[in-house]
């Protein structure tokens, strides 16, 4: 499949976040899919409730623009490449939703208070503050990503990875619904959360159940 093929897919999924109550507003947000040695983003400026597949910018992994267009890919691009160029995923979905950006500001690691947190990897890491769009915010967001797939951005938003852009969006939602409890929850005292050897049993216990979306199954 080529980087052409994902433009529907993409403004399907910006459509879908958009329509998803607190994740995104106005023009926050932003998406891409990679395919190959190519990425495919939305637009700068763009509302993903409205985008369209010919608003759609394809760069390559340094970020120049492949096919010529009236459109500017994301101001995140490099945050966009830095995490191509450091992990195998295909597709990163970001967005300022009112619970993760929140929660970034009072936790530098978001406890694994559901068990879902699984399918994240477990906490879910903050990173440092740093300007959008610059080297160092790519840099730390990438770090917060190892072995995760998803991450907070202090003071920022969040972020979510995946093998498909449904996929990463998934996880987005998901990162979204766990601040949301975790705000919930320490309004009305101190949530318990899960160690890692509960968030292991977990996985392991999907494995045996065939239950896919969590990370380190097989089927």
């Amino acid at each position: 499949m080529g980087i052409d093929d994902h433009r529907a897919s993409l403004c399907a999924a910006a459509h879908h976040l958009a329509a998803s109550a607190g994740l995104t507003s106005r023009t926050d947000g932003n998406l891409s899919v990679r395919s190959g040695d190519h990425v495919l983003l939305t637009p700068t400026g763009c509302r993903l409730d409205a985008v369209t597949p010919d608003q759609l910018v394809i760069v390559d992994l340094d970020g120049v623009v492949a096919v010529p267009t009236p459109y500017r890919p994301t101001s995140e691009l490099g945050l966009h490449l830095e995490i191509y160029r450091t992990t195998s995923v295909s597709a990163v979905a970001h967005a300022h939703s009112i619970a993760s950006v929140s929660a970034g500001t009072v936790v530098d690691e978001l406890p694994a208070i559901h068990y879902t947190a699984a399918m994240l990897g477990g906490t879910v890491r903050v990173a440092p503050y740093a300007v959008f769009t610059s080297l160092e915010l790519s840099e730390l967001v990438g770090a917060a990503l190892h072995e995760r797939t998803a991450a907070l951005m202090r003071n920022h938003g969040s972020i979510a990875v995946g093998s498909n852009i449904e996929t990463a969006c998934e996880h987005l939602e998901l990162l979204d619904w766990l601040c949301e409890v975790y705000l919930r929850s320490v309004s009305a005292g101190t949530p318990a959360a899960l160690d890692d050897a509960q968030l292991t049993e977990i996985v392991a216990s999907a494995a045996r159940q065939y239950y896919t979306p969590f990370p380190g199954t097989d089927h």
